[in-house]
């Protein structure tokens, strides 16, 4: 693994696009906050205390402890009771809470100042038993706490920035419930206040999932797939056989179905190849992917709450308007230098490789996965018309030529041997596989996902989704009619009729600025 993930060093030779100003390994498909959305869902997914390539092997520190997939556990946590600290008061000693907190942003050096806008996830100090202090005396105090409901959503500036930006879409929808909320009753007291948080929350989720559905797996997933998966009618390959009566099938339903570890460990690490070098943040600045990840609570708390070099513009980020966005990466085997850094990401074993991609080589192969043989043969047998679109699944000599012929390329990186080569043509970690699909695909040249990457994610998110969708959603042939439900289930009225159709993340962003008042901001949100 080690030898591969330096082969994986070398630039790929992309084919150029039509558009000359985009650059060979930019992803116009994809849009650079889609590769953060789905990070964002992929903390939704699971959680688990510690990475199996630093823990070594499966153990209880391992296991997902996310107890509803896609359900915005990620963002609220076990709410307002169960983590009150992520919610702000609604009022003067009164235990209500209902909005999420945010922090204050700075201007450029200056100290956060009562009037700056809440652009920031919530960030406090905290005095340190150990005796520990990063604040620097009579100039700053480090802020080395993030309070959100998930650690990983301050992983870096743009993952914090983009769960500021559900926030402040929960905390309107907050307003909006209050708006149409019965004008009698005992609508101040505690009950009153759980059941508006509840239905802002619902509410989130519904646009959160459809978002998922009709913007973020269409643009990841290779088309004939998703074609497959987006239907109304989902046949799931990957599901607990209910028929039999058997202990092991009533266990299986008892206990639910589970994240595959061929998703959280192979397929879905895909994600760190669409991150770019740099990103433009705002009209302000550019930063390098090196700063974006130093720039969190736990690395730079004395630079906390981010100034307005860091605060996003979303238009950078999505197509909003007609903006040129950053572009994400094309999907294929490299990772982009700043993934390689050796603070973020230090030698966890003897090898002393430092880096992202050598950890997830390394703990795919500790996962004990399904090899990518094993799972073609498989999903071959289930649904042979998915796999026979694809020589590259359903010729196996074909796929071994290509992967041979690809890692015996470039031979001044990875120093691979014969017998490395034949190791690993024949039997390719899964997610190397994935990116090497995702890169050779004739329909996908890195812009999406391979047939089989797309399958296992799709297995994964779309059953996610139906197994825990929200019961107003249920059927519904529109956001609209979905939000009305919901709605009914709590008041007398529609207290969702002016939420529009949001079915991408441009049109949430949209949205977003229009009910948290933030069209005008300084600096620019949209």
């Amino acid at each position: 693994m080690n030898r591969l993930s330096r082969r994986m060093d070398a630039e790929l030779r992309w084919p150029v696009h039509a558009d000359a100003t985009i650059e060979r390994w930019e992803n116009p498909r994809i849009p650079s906050g889609y590769t953060y959305l789905l990070q964002f869902v992929a903390h939704d997914l699971v959680h688990s205390a510690i990475p199996l390539s630093v823990v070594g092997g499966l153990s209880g520190d391992t296991a997902n402890v996310r107890r509803a997939a896609l359900k915005l556990e990620t963002l609220f946590g076990s709410g307002p009771v169960g983590s009150p600290s992520v919610y702000a008061l609604d009022a003067a000693n009164d235990e209500r809470r209902t909005k999420l907190r945010l922090g204050r942003m700075r201007w450029k050096d200056k100290s956060v100042e009562t009037g700056c806008p809440f652009r920031d996830i919530a960030r406090t100090p905290a005095e340190n038993v150990t005796g520990i202090d990063r604040s620097i005396a009579g100039k700053r105090v480090a802020l080395t706490e993030a309070l959100i409901a998930d650690p990983r959503n301050d992983d870096h500036a743009i993952m914090s920035q983009l769960t500021a930006l559900f926030a402040l879409l929960h905390n309107g929808l907050i307003d909006i419930v209050r708006r149409g909320e019965p004008t009698t009753g005992p609508n101040a007291n505690l009950g009153a206040a759980y059941k508006r948080f509840l239905c802002a929350r619902d509410a989130l989720t519904l646009i959160y999932h459809n978002i998922i559905r009709k913007d973020l797996m269409r643009r990841v997933m290779h088309p004939a797939i998703y074609a497959a998966y987006a239907g109304p009618m989902l046949d799931f390959i990957d599901r607990p056989v209910r028929a039999s009566g058997s202990p092991a099938a009533r266990s299986a339903e008892q206990e639910g179905w589970r994240v595959p570890l061929e998703f959280s460990h192979g397929a879905f690490r895909f994600g760190h190849a669409m991150v770019r070098p740099e990103y433009v943040i705002n009209d302000l600045s550019t930063h390098d992917l090196n700063k974006t990840l130093e720039k969190t609570s736990a690395n730079d708390p004395v630079n906390m709450p981010l100034d307005s070099t860091w605060i996003v513009r979303w238009s950078r980020f999505f197509e909003i308007g007609g903006s040129r966005p950053n572009f994400s990466r094309r999907i294929g085997p490299f990772l982009s230098d700043g993934l390689g850094n050796d603070q973020i990401f230090p030698a966890v074993d003897q090898t002393s490789r430092v880096g992202l991609l050598y950890r997830d080589l390394l703990g795919a192969s500790l996962a004990g996965l399904w090899s990518v043989n094993a799972l073609v043969a498989e999903i071959s047998a289930r649904r042979p018309h998915l796999v026979a679109a694809s020589r590259l699944l359903a010729d196996r000599p074909y796929r071994v030529s290509q992967l041979r012929e690809w890692l015996a390329s470039e031979t001044s990186y990875g120093e691979l041997s014969a017998e490395d080569i034949e190791t690993l043509a024949n039997d390719p970690p899964l997610p190397f596989f994935i990116l090497f699909e995702a890169m050779r695909q004739p329909l996908a040249q890195g812009l999406c996902l391979g047939p089989l990457g797309s399958i296992i994610v799709s297995e994964v998110i779309f059953g996610a989704l139906a197994d825990n969708e929200i019961p107003a959603g249920r059927g519904a042939d529109s956001l609209a009619e979905a939000l009305a439900g919901l709605a009914a289930e709590y008041y007398p009225k529609n207290v969702f009729e002016t939420v529009p159709e949001i079915e991408r993340m441009d049109q949430l962003v949209e949205f977003t600025a229009e009910i948290a008042d933030l069209l005008q901001a300084e600096p620019a949100f949209l």
